[in-house]
């Protein structure tokens, strides 16, 4: 059964990266059947411990969008959903890890995105300002104009972190 859930969290993976750079969303319609795969499959395997486990995967998951509406919808629906997915998979830490390590994949290349754009020193110089502003006048904090002019598929970076996070899960056995 875990043989079956890694494959199906390895294709969850890259079917998410791909609907989201090719349509620049992770649909509905891949990650709720693959929850309801995790679901099931833990079940059957694992009885009600299996269930527990994928319900609190998708719980951590739920726990993450409301965090991240909360400090400004740091992440986009689809991956949360993606997130509850894999949770749902895999279980809540594998969920987490995926999460962890997706944000620093994320955050390189982001940086890489930034600089092949040229907008990381202009994003950089707003940080900087509205940091101090915030500080100084308890002003709003603003993200640099023309930062939204790139579009970053987070999938990509999930995606990695789960590849990752099974990786190190089989080769620790």
């Amino acid at each position: 059964m875990d043989r079956v859930l890694i494959i199906a969290s390895v294709v969850l993976a890259l079917a998410a990266a791909y609907t989201d750079i090719r349509w620049g969303k992770i649909f509905n319609a891949l990650t709720v059947p693959f929850a309801a795969l995790g679901l099931v499959l833990n079940t059957v395997g694992s009885g009600l411990e299996g269930l527990l486990m994928s319900l609190a995967g998708i719980g951590a998951g739920f726990v993450l969008w409301l965090i991240s509406n909360f400090l400004g919808r740091i992440l986009g629906g689809g991956d949360i959903k993606l997130l509850m997915a894999f949770g749902a998979l895999m279980g809540p830490l594998f969920m987490l890890w995926t999460f962890a390590i997706g944000a620093v994949i994320g955050g390189i290349i982001a940086v890489g995105v930034s600089l092949r754009h040229g907008l990381l020193g202009k994003i950089i110089k707003q940080m900087g300002t509205s940091i101090y502003l915030r500080a100084a006048f308890s002003e709003p904090m603003e993200i640099a104009d023309g930062a939204g002019e790139v579009r970053l598929p987070y999938a990509i970076a999930l995606g990695l972190g789960a590849l990752i996070t099974i990786g190190v899960r089989i080769w620790s056995g």
